[in-house]
């Protein structure tokens, strides 16, 4: 492999708020902005894991992530199957092994192997498992000293375990500088919208569906033709109709909609879930907070009414309909939070669908309905005007007249080019990448934070930079990138984020270079 190339093979990797599994992906970055995948893995978490993680984000929310206190917590749960050490070492160790499956397969792939030296990764993008997060949008402050987010995982580990550089704690650094350190998808977006905007495809949005929806939104002022990139959390996707299937079916989600098709949309029912189900500690109805914002999926409340146990405008419906309410909830409030773009902001009409939520065709649907005016889909009152409004903004269209205007374009991103169930994990790919180039991943208009921000430290294998790859050690040294963002070792545990509680006089003040 030449020494001198210009392009980075980097793995990123994902766990979510599901605690399911790991996402991981292959994927080559050229300093031309060209991003192709190579090859993708999914691997099933068990149940153990999945169990202890759960435990350990109960111990750190517990104590308002004080991780000492966290760690003695943990440790002495009455259902102990292992220390805090031991279960981060089987979380590390779950993550290195799902990257070494996928290196196999992408070394079983003769198109890939055939033109790349698979031993010879440059890095690896970890996000970590998030156990806490409490940005200025929850805490209803900026003081640096209430604060906090938290992701759990050793990236001097996964390094070890794998002998590949490891880029990891993308979220503290924005954090530190006064942002929500959420979402991290639209810089990635923006990445892959500069691909689209070569082929006619803009302005466009991408919307994540998981546990939680999130979009962003890459386009230009309306005046000035200015690049604009916005992003925000929507709210729950997959949360609700999955604890339905779970609860009252046994079964982890809805696949290909089967059972939600069978139901009606109950508009009494949306209509308590709008107004009650997405409710901050503050008792503020989050739906309806103004951006740039972060939901929490503590906030998600499973209402009596969803769970069928308490009567919607006199009646007990039946779980065909509560599913297919949710799912009609969750393309519902997309569409809601798409009202909020700027006035002097261009709207979308190219809307690329990531995640695994949308391979439900029935929230698909419903948002593409939506969208496009379809009148099948039931509208609250309230948000009909604001809903007319955005559809007149897709299309360039004066909705009173009725004249023709651009076509909606809804569509899976796959067939915009780019692997949807990827999309997540190749976001911390690309991040990792852009610490290597000294490039800020998150933005103002995005996260809120003061100013542009590089993200993320470094780990090599055995400590030591030697043992990175040499088209590595060259990128560093060409973008002077190796010392571009904030690491105190010897006053942070690399066995989770800098941003803990704490952070603020234990390392941001006894470090005289941050302002």
């Amino acid at each position: 492999m030449p020494m001198n190339r210009s392009y980075l093979l980097a793995i990123g990797v994902m766990t979510g708020n599901s605690l399911d599994g790991v996402d991981a992906v292959l994927t080559r970055f050229d300093e031309d902005g060209t991003i192709q995948d190579l090859a993708a893995h999914s691997l099933a978490s068990t149940a153990e894991l999945a169990q202890n993680l759960r435990e350990l984000r109960t111990a750190i929310n517990g104590t308002h992530c004080d991780m000492p206190a966290a760690v003695a917590a943990f440790d002495a749960r009455a259902s102990a199957t292992g220390t805090f050490e031991d279960v981060q070492g089987q979380y590390v160790t779950f993550v290195a092994t799902a990257i070494k499956e996928l290196i196999q397969i992408a070394k079983q792939d003769t198109r890939v192997s055939a033109n790349y030296d698979l031993s010879d990764i440059d890095v690896i993008g970890f996000h970590g498992q998030t156990c806490a997060h409490f940005p200025p949008s929850i805490a209803k402050s900026s003081d640096p000293t209430v604060v906090y987010t938290c992701q759990v995982g050793d990236g001097q580990l996964l390094a070890d375990l794998t002998g590949i550089t490891v880029v990891y704690d993308f979220r503290s650094d924005d954090l530190m500088n006064g942002g929500e350190a959420a979402p991290l998808a639209p810089g990635h977006h923006q990445h892959l919208a500069a691909l689209l905007r070569r082929r006619g495809q803009f302005p466009v949005a991408f919307c994540n569906a998981g546990n939680t929806g999130n979009f962003t939104v890459i386009s230009v002022k309306e005046e000035t033709g200015e690049l604009c990139v916005l992003g925000w959390d929507v709210g729950p996707f997959n949360n609700y109709p999955d604890k339905l299937m779970q609860k009252e079916l046994g079964q982890e989600c809805d696949k290909d909609g089967q059972y939600g098709v069978r139901g009606q949309v109950n508009e009494h029912l949306l209509r308590k879930l709008f107004e009650t189900a997405v409710v901050t500690n503050d008792g503020e109805n989050f739906l309806l907070a103004s951006p740039p914002k972060s939901s929490d999926p503590q906030w998600y409340r499973m209402i009596p009414e969803l769970m069928g146990e308490v009567a919607v405008d006199g009646t007990i419906l039946s779980f065909a309909d509560r599913l297919r309410t949710a799912e009609y909830f969750a393309a519902y409030i997309y569409a809601h939070a798409l009202t909020m773009i700027p006035q002097d902001v261009r709207v979308p009409s190219h809307y690329a669908l990531c995640g695994g939520g949308w391979k439900n065709p029935v929230p698909r649907e419903h948002f593409a309905g939506l969208l496009q005016g379809d009148q099948k889909n039931p509208v609250l009152r309230e948000h009909q005007k604001p809903l007319q409004i955005l559809q007149s903004r897709i299309s360039g269209t004066d909705q009173s007249e009725k004249l023709p205007g651009k076509e909606v374009v809804v569509a899976l991103s796959e067939d915009y080019g780019f692997d949807g169930t990827a999309m997540e994990a190749r976001i911390f790919a690309d991040a990792a990448v852009c610490r290597i180039k000294g490039e800020p991943f998150t933005k103002p208009s995005t996260t809120g934070a003061r100013s542009d921000t590089v993200t993320g430290i470094i780990r090599f294998p055995a400590a030591n930079e030697a043992n990175a790859t040499d088209a590595l050690v060259k990128w560093m040294a060409k973008y002077k990138s190796r010392d571009l963002t904030v690491d105190r070792s010897d006053l942070c545990d690399g066995r989770w984020s800098r941003a803990v509680a704490g952070w603020h006089g234990r390392f941001w003040q006894q470090n005289s270079t941050v302002g």
